[in-house]
């Protein structure tokens, strides 16, 4: 993205205006150091040795330098030295140092030391000039400087460490403060945004095309959930008004198909074909009950009437009623494990009821040939669980899979009245799972009452 392309050079280029910044301000202390320090210096005078030796003249004494030169100002001591090292003149000599002097010896005091003097030499027409400086008055390198200036630098190098250190850090925080704002106002837009709020955020700066990004975003997404609410909207009115449009013709059907099976006696050919419309237009009737109680739970359109129930006496009167209408090829047993059967579960009663009997009308339904049903119920670590088990064919592998979270195929089988029983085990904080075992197995798990 260009931002970022954009953010890397701007911060590339702070990095070295710091480190520029930095050595201007080094620079300039130094040079006022020296400067400060130096002209104290020239004002003192640095006197030229050059003039000194060049004022030496023969004497009937000997040799002596003009005696205008204030010299003794500038230095502590002077000798000259013949070309064989004998001293031909000096005046405020260190005892030390006088003596005569050897050819390594003025060579090794040439290279500006001798005896810890700091020394400057010149040749003149009589010999070698050395002028000397009081101990520890001059440091010398290649270069020679004040001492006043060298403690002068050194006294300030912790002092400018510091200021260093304060000047970057203050304009890093100045740095990141700047550009932090706009990363604030991007991250009240994605914040906005994740409450499902519109955002418009300006688009200026460098973080103006992340800005532009979040706008559209935001369009696209208040677009989508238009789109959605007018797409639920229509699901709703679809299916209120299949409803509401089935609910006459399949009355007549069933009330016919009551009055045609009660004109035919009992095992004849149209009795059965009578009982088989009436059979299925209780099912037509079912899934159509069903197909709104899911709509209503998946969009909490579906008030929950919540109320204490206690769960033996309200099994066994689910497993009776069931039983009722039941054919001989199937049998239903009911295990209720204390605790269970004293115990109170805060639930809406038909919601229920209704996934009961979904489990148990799913082991008829595709078990024609009949089946055997166990219902087991217990209080398991704090969950009142719920276990519906056949000995029949057990769940296609395809509604398994449809069944699971991670299931994505578009044509897998939808089992409308299992999903239900899912959605009503969540309305209450609880779950569903389904699986087979040597038949098919619906276990549900619900928070149970304290």
């Amino acid at each position: 993205m260009k931002t970022v392309g954009r953010m890397v050079r701007r911060y590339i280029l702070a990095t070295f205006a710091i480190v520029l910044l930095v050595l201007t301000v080094n620079t300039t202390l130094f040079a006022g150091i020296v400067i400060h320090y130096g002209s104290q210096s020239m004002q003192e005078g640095f006197f030229p040795v050059g003039k000194f030796a060049e004022s030496f003249a023969r004497t009937e004494d000997g040799y002596s330098p003009d005696p205008s030169l204030e010299w003794q100002q500038h230095f502590a001591w002077a000798m000259l030295l013949s070309d064989s090292g004998e001293i031909l003149w000096s005046e405020d000599l260190p005892a030390e140092l006088n003596h005569p002097y050897t050819v390594p010896e003025v060579a090794a005091f040439s290279r500006w030391y001798l005896k810890d003097y700091p020394v400057m030499v010149y040749r003149n027409d009589y010999g070698l000039l050395v002028a000397g400086k009081p101990k520890g008055s001059m440091t010398r390198f290649d270069f020679y400087m004040d001492n006043d200036i060298l403690y002068a630098l050194l006294s300030t190098f912790r002092p400018l460490l510091l200021l260093d250190l304060g000047l970057v850090l203050a304009i890093c925080l100045w740095l990141g403060w700047r550009g932090a704002r706009p990363l604030r106002a991007l991250a009240e837009g994605i914040g906005l945004l994740s409450e499902g709020k519109t955002v418009q955020l300006t688009e200026v700066g460098t973080t103006a095309e992340l800005a532009e990004k979040l706008n559209q975003t935001s369009r696209n997404l208040q677009l989508q959930s238009e789109l959605i609410q007018r797409r639920d909207m229509t699901r709703a009115n679809w299916i209120a008004g299949v409803s509401h449009d089935i609910r006459t013709p399949l009355a007549l059907i069933m009330g016919y198909g009551e009055q045609l099976a009660r004109q035919f006696p009992p095992q004849s050919e149209p009795r059965k074909k009578a009982d088989a419309i009436c059979t299925q237009s209780k099912k037509i009737k079912a899934l159509i009950e069903d197909l709104n109680l899911t709509f209503k739970l998946q969009y909490n359109a579906q008030p929950l009437r919540k109320a204490p129930i206690q769960i033996g006496a309200w099994l066994r009167r689910c497993v009776a009623d069931f039983c009722d209408s039941l054919e001989e090829n199937y049998s239903v047993d009911l295990l209720i494990r204390e605790p269970a059967g004293q115990a109170t579960l805060e639930a809406d009663e038909e919601l229920l009821t209704r996934a009961v009997d979904n489990l148990l009308n799913n082991s008829v339904r595709h078990n024609p040939s009949g089946c055997d049903i166990w219902v087991t119920a217990e209080i398991a670590d704090e969950q009142f669980v719920l276990e519906v088990r056949d000995n029949g064919a057990g769940y296609p592998e395809a509604v398994l899979r449809n069944l699971s979270d991670t299931c994505s195929d578009p044509n897998a089988p939808h089992i409308l009245g299992l999903h239900l029983v899912r959605q009503i085990a969540a309305a209450h904080g609880g779950q569903a799972s389904f699986r087979n075992d040597s038949g098919a197995v619906a276990v549900l798990h619900f928070p149970i009452a304290q």
